[in-house]
This record gives structure tokens, sequence and C-alpha cells, in this order.
């Protein structure tokens, strides 16, 4: 019997990617030095006390610090995800060396019936342990397991047996956020040694068919107004979950709900950037799209639920490229965004004034998503058939696809668009499919451009036009009387450079190509691309990408000249 009722119309790869230069190597390079710079005593803190072991050092963000000290063991989750995902394509001694002690100390400190979770049983229905704690350890020993650690995904087995016969299972989506336990459980049953019981037990004690059907009616109460603990942008992981259960299932409602749910997104809670204008505990409403830092939207763990969510449709419906071209603007104007250098990652990426300042604290929910995202990174890249390749993004990179296929791509992306695709081997004539960015096309709708019979040595070559695409701002921040545009060049978001804020430009919203100049800059021996404002010597605009540490408004006010 088949495991998935509807099985995806391509194929991801799970290595052979090799990031050889550009933007997407240096955040790849930098999320390594991330990763490098855990201390596995701080990680194993709590399994250590909790089997009445030496516990020598500290939990990450001791005394108050919500994240390992609220939900214990969640650290090592968010190191097992990023390690696990870029061991897939590298292997790299010291990080594989950290991988296997942390899955060892999780192994001698886990329960005899597989509970892996360093708390007294009696705990595990508090906070956000089943739920969120649970996703994350399940995340990571999966990670792990397809970097070639296969213990670990015993250990997640182990895990997922254990809760799929708790007693938590009645309430558990009414506890905190309790959403978010679904796709521990859809992920489980992905995996090699998944079970039926992984999705049954998600039908049975997850589904809320009345929310599927009013995100089918499109109505934006399902995601701003969800009756359960508090409504939270991260609701998009369960659509990844209904999404998992539509390939297991083949149940269309699933399918109808995330389609429904991607347009709402897009039409009334997704900034410009790419960013998704809601978190929680704050006022939301259909188009808010707040901008000060007094509130709380563009929270990085809801654009990996939004990249993942659409690379799942990509799978599903290949030569739509609308989903590419969302994980795209995603990840340069959000993910590339949020790090900071090898340092952490910008919990929440503010679009005025200055940036969060939480990528200070390494063990978070954004650092731990952000991490496992730059890690998957190379798998954006390529999606293949037995007889096709797509060249989905950009990137340079060398790469050998399981279809017989061996590609090379050069590509001055995202600071300019020449790009070339070379075949550098082929077992057969194959037809490749190279996306043409919608950032780059006159009516804004992206395509794949096909070339059949495509044998080795064949190259092709691209110099996608950077465009200009001025945006006005409505919202809960309009200023009576005033105007306020934000300005995208290319693939890439800017912000006008000062204080205070707002700020204060002028040009000719109409006619930005009159107004504004590309000029290439150095940072740190770094080639990025700001824009000149013609007349102003004081405003600068960089690409939003390459701010952190200094003021800044993406919406700045706009006057006439």
């Amino acid at each position: 019997m088949a495991k998935h009722a509807v099985e995806y119309r391509l194929k991801t790869l799970m290595g052979g990617v090799r990031l050889t230069g550009g933007r997407y190597a240096r955040v790849f390079e930098n999320n390594i030095r991330f990763l490098k710079g855990f201390d596995l005593d701080r990680m194993l803190y709590w399994y250590r006390v909790h089997k009445g072991k030496d516990a020598p050092g500290a939990p990450y963000a001791g005394d108050a610090g919500h994240f390992e000290n609220n939900l214990k063991g969640q650290t090592a989750g968010e190191f097992l995800m990023g390690a696990g995902t870029t061991l897939l394509w590298r292997d790299d001694e010291q990080l594989r060396a950290m991988c296997r002690a942390v899955i060892q100390e999780m192994e001698d400190c886990r329960d005899d019936d597989g509970f892996i979770i360093p708390i007294p049983r009696e705990q595990f229905d508090t906070k956000e342990y089943p739920n969120y704690t649970r996703a994350w350890i399940t995340f990571g020993l999966l990670d792990a397991g397809y970097a070639g650690e296969a213990r670990a995904f015993e250990l997640a087995r182990d895990m997922a047996d254990y809760f799929n016969h708790s007693n938590v299972l009645p309430y558990v989506k009414d506890l905190n956020l309790g959403f978010q336990g679904i796709l521990a459980n859809t992920r489980m049953y992905d995996a090699p040694n998944g079970k039926w019981d992984d999705i049954q037990v998600a039908v049975d004690h997850y589904q809320e068919t009345w929310w599927l059907k009013q995100v089918i009616a499109g109505d934006h109460r399902a995601i701003y107004d969800h009756p359960g603990n508090h409504p939270h942008s991260t609701l998009l992981t369960t659509l990844e979950g209904y999404l998992d259960l539509y390939r297991a299932t083949g149940e269309k409602i699933y399918l109808d709900a995330v389609k429904s749910a991607l347009r709402m997104y897009e039409d009334k809670w997704q900034h410009v950037g790419g960013g998704i204008n809601m978190c929680e505990f704050d006022t939301y409403w259909p188009g808010c799209n707040w901008l000060s830092p007094g509130h709380k939207y563009n929270e990085l763990c809801s654009t990996n639920f939004w990249v993942l969510l659409n690379q799942r449709m990509h799978l599903l419906e290949p030569d739509n490229a609308h989903y590419v071209d969302e994980m795209e603007n995603s990840l340069y104007n959000v993910l590339f965004a949020s790090q900071v250098e090898d340092r952490g990652f910008h919990y929440l990426n503010y679009l005025q004034r200055t940036k969060d300042y939480r990528y200070l604290d390494r063990a978070t929910c954004c650092a731990a998503l952000g991490t496992r995202l730059v890690g998957l990174m190379p798998q954006f890249l390529y999606t293949y058939t037995d007889e096709s390749v797509y060249v989905d993004i950009y990137a340079n990179s060398e790469a050998e696809l399981p279809n017989g296929v061996k590609l090379t791509v050069t590509s001055g992306l995202p600071e300019n668009g020449r790009v070339k695709v070379k075949v550098t081997a082929a077992e057969k004539p194959f037809t490749l499919k190279m996306r043409v960015p919608r950032w780059a096309c006159e009516d804004g709708k992206s395509y794949y451009e096909a070339r059949e019979n495509v044998t080795a040595g064949a190259q092709f070559t691209f110099d996608f036009p950077f465009r200009f695409k001025i945006t006005r701002y409505t919202g809960g921040e309009e200023i009576r009387g005033k105007e306020r545009y934000a300005v995208e060049y290319g693939p890439m978001l800017f912000a006008a450079m000062g204080a205070p804020n707002p700020l204060t430009v002028q040009f000719d919203p109409d006619k930005p190509e009159e107004w504004f100049t590309p000029v290439k800059r150095v940072d740190a021996y770094v080639s990025t691309v700001a824009l000149k404002l013609k007349n102003d010597n004081r405003h600068e605009y960089r690409a939003y990408m390459d701010i952190h540490d200094e003021p800044f408004d993406v919406y700045p006010i706009v006057e006439e000249q």
C-alpha cells in the first residue's frame, strides 16, 4: 500500500548541492559558525539534571529566560535542526561530533518508555511541552536522522509512540498554542519509520473541521481570532500539517483550506518583503500592517512556516512559479535580513526604527527555525523528476541530481540579475525548466522557461532586469495628510537610512527610476547595492537585508518635490 494517497509531483534533494560563493554561501557559512558556537554543557543542562547527573555550566538564557528554562530541552532540538540540515550538504567533522554528543546524552537521559523531554512526567501537560517542545525535539531528531544519524530516527519514533497513546491527547490542542503539535505528527509519518498512528492522532486530536471550513470560506477571523489559547501567526504551521494530511489521505478539504489561507495571507497579512504581519499578544485586524516596534510582527518563525508551506505547494504544482517567488522573497528579505553574521537571528524583523535585539539570545524559537531554514537553503535551489530538472532559485552552486544530471549555476543575485546555467553531465536528454522571477517581469507574473532535449554541455544565460516597485502604505499607522511608500528594486526590499522615524524624503512614486540611482557599496569587504536619492545627500537607501544596527524606515513619508 502506498504511504501517500497523493504523491508530490516533484522530488527534493537531500544532498548533492554545494554552494560555491555569493550571498547564499556567506549566509550558510555564518550559520555553521553559529552552530559551532553552541555549548554542549548548556544545551544538555536540564537533561543531566533530570537524571541526577553532574550538570556543569548553566542553561541558556538562565534565570527568567523563557525558552530553555520554561521549555526544557528545546535548545537541543534547535541545535539538531540546524546541524542536521547543514550536514545534508557538508559533512563537517565538528558539527557531526556535536550532533552525536547531543543525541547520545538525550538517549542516556530518556525514560524507558521513550519519553525524551527532560522534565518530570507530570509536567508534560503544562505550558507548551506536548506541542512546541515535542515538535522541536522531533524535528531535530528527524533532521539528524536524515543527515545519517539513524539512531535519531528511532528515538523520535519512541517518543511518538509514547505521545500517540498518552493521557494528554483528549485536550492536547487546547493547551498553550496547541495547534503547533500537529506538524510533529505529520513529519513523523513522513519519516522512514512513520506509522499510520501518527496521522490518526493528528486527525483525531488536532484537526478542527469547523476551522478548515471557516478558512475555505475566506473568513479572516480564522487567522486573527482563533478561539484557542491565543491567536498567533505561527498558525501557519497548522497549514503545513494539514497539507501533509492531504497527501496522506487525499481528502480535498485540506488542500482547499491551504489554498484559501494562502490567498488570505497574501491579501491582508503579508508585509512588503514577505514578512507576516502578525505575531501574538497584540491587536490585529486584516490589513493592520503594523510598522512601529511597539507592535509585534514579522516573526522569523512565521516566515519559516511560510517558506516550507510554499515549498510543499511547489512540489504539488510544479509549473506554478508563484510559490517559488514567495519562497525567494522571504529568504532574501526576511531570513537573510534576520541573520546577524554568525551571532544569531533577529526574532522580529521590524520595518521601522531598528530591528529586534533578540539575536543576542541564541536559544529562541526564531533562532531554532532560522538556523534550520538556512541549513535547508541548498534544497530550495533545485527540484526534479526522472525526466526533468527545475532550477527554482539562482545561487552560485553545483548540483548532482539522482536522475543523472549535473549542473553549475553562477549568479549575481540578489545584487544583479546575471545568471548562467551550465549542464556539465546528463545520462540522457532531459527537460530543463528555469524560473523567470516575477520581479523581472513587467506584469509581475513569473513562469518557467522550458528547454527540451537538453544534453551535457548546454549553457543558458539570463540577465534579469531589475525593476522598481513602489508600494503605498495602508494600515493602522497611516498619517493623516501624508503618504508613505516602500521601495523594492529587483528582488530586494530597501529602506531609507536615518532617524527620527518616520523619516521624510522627496521623490515621485510614479517615476522612481528618475529619482533613484543604484550604486555599489562595500561594507566589511562585502559588495552590496544601495540607492542614491536624487538631490538628497542625507538619505541613502540600503537593502533591508544589509541593515542591522542603524536606524531606518522602510515606509518613510514621501513628499513630491
